[in-house]
């Protein structure tokens, strides 16, 4: 099965909001709406997405879409910016530049196939192209026994930084409980 990620196009565009959105059910189906919601997002979230994605290249943001067998299977960004919900650094937040990996998706289809795996090595040594000492990325915490994301990226390498609270805002009712996590770049022996 291989799989390859190349550069986002426009025409990815309704795979990506799919992907969200199935994502969404799913994790709706397991009791975690904590994260994204309940309820697939509307026409106003997707037009606005829509626009984000070029808007986030302009400033360096570089988008990726994964497939397997020429069918897609994933997307993911990364970026020198911190999502805006992420507090700046603290003084006790490690020194060096660093890449962002936000908006990573694996669509249902795919999970259990090691694309998210193929995609976290490629964002390493996209990281290590770039000469950033940290790779960082933010995810929902989930309460105690709902945090399963937050242990995949550990098992991948990162550690936990800092938590932090995102209050209602918008569609979501309810506040977000997020946790920053970083992964050392290194050179691979």
């Amino acid at each position: 099965m291989p799989i390859i990620l190349r550069p986002y196009t426009l025409a990815d565009f309704d795979f990506f909001w799919s992907t969200i959105n199935s994502r969404i059910k799913w994790l709706a189906s397991k009791g975690l709406e904590g994260q994204w919601g309940a309820e697939p997002w509307d026409s106003a979230v997707r037009e606005h997405m829509r626009a984000r994605l070029p808007e986030d290249a302009s400033k360096g943001a570089h988008n990726w879409i994964a497939e397997v067998d020429g069918e897609l299977a994933g997307f993911m960004q990364l970026t020198p910016l911190r999502a805006e919900h992420v507090p700046f650094p603290k003084s006790e937040d490690k020194p060096g530049d660093e890449l962002y990996l936000r908006l990573f998706l694996v669509h249902p289809h795919f999970r259990g196939k090691a694309i998210g795996d193929f995609m976290l090595d490629f964002a390493q040594t996209f990281a290590l192209e770039k000469k950033v000492d940290w790779l960082r990325l933010d995810c929902w915490k989930g309460p105690e026994g709902k945090d399963g994301l937050v242990k995949y990226y550990e098992r991948k390498g990162f550690t936990r930084r800092r938590e932090f609270v995102v209050p209602p805002q918008g569609s979501r009712p309810t506040e977000y409980s997020g946790q920053l996590m970083e992964l050392k770049v290194v050179k691979v022996q």
